[in-house]
């Protein structure tokens, strides 16, 4: 009887871990976005050798009132099709922002599901320490 009982308990056991793999992998690879801080994107911002696309996903109006130095402006509900049309390299590095870190958010599920796999997202400049463009 112990034997059966151990039989069975093992068998659950390894029924449980491998019904927890298959559900729970799936959601720490779709992970859309990877942080960053200022710290690094000031460092991107400070090489001549980076090739990191940084993206502004406000509007033009929030965009020309202070921006990041070497962003573009791609706001958010055109940033699909706009990255699409510009033919960017799947695997480039891109950092995204906005104002408070939404909109970032979004931006980065966006292009994690149409391909893009090195997103980086700071979240808002309103907590940025160092100077804007404008």
């Amino acid at each position: 009887m112990c034997k059966i009982r151990k039989k069975k308990f093992c068998l659950y056991t390894l029924f449980i871990i491998i019904l927890n793999y298959f559900l729970l992998t799936p959601l720490y690879k779709t992970r859309a976005f990877i942080p960053i801080s200022p710290i690094e994107v000031k460092q991107i911002i400070n090489s001549p050798s980076s090739s990191a696309i940084i993206i502004d996903v406000r509007t033009p109006k929030e965009y020309s009132k202070g921006h990041l130095k070497n962003s573009i402006n791609i706001p958010l509900q055109i940033l699909k099709d706009s990255i699409l049309s510009k033919n960017i390299d799947k695997n480039s590095k891109i950092v995204v922002y906005c104002s408070s870190g939404v909109r970032s958010k979004k931006a980065t599920t966006i292009l994690n599901s149409i391909g893009y796999n090195n997103v980086s997202e700071l979240g808002g400049i309103n907590n940025w320490p160092y100077e804007l463009e404008k």
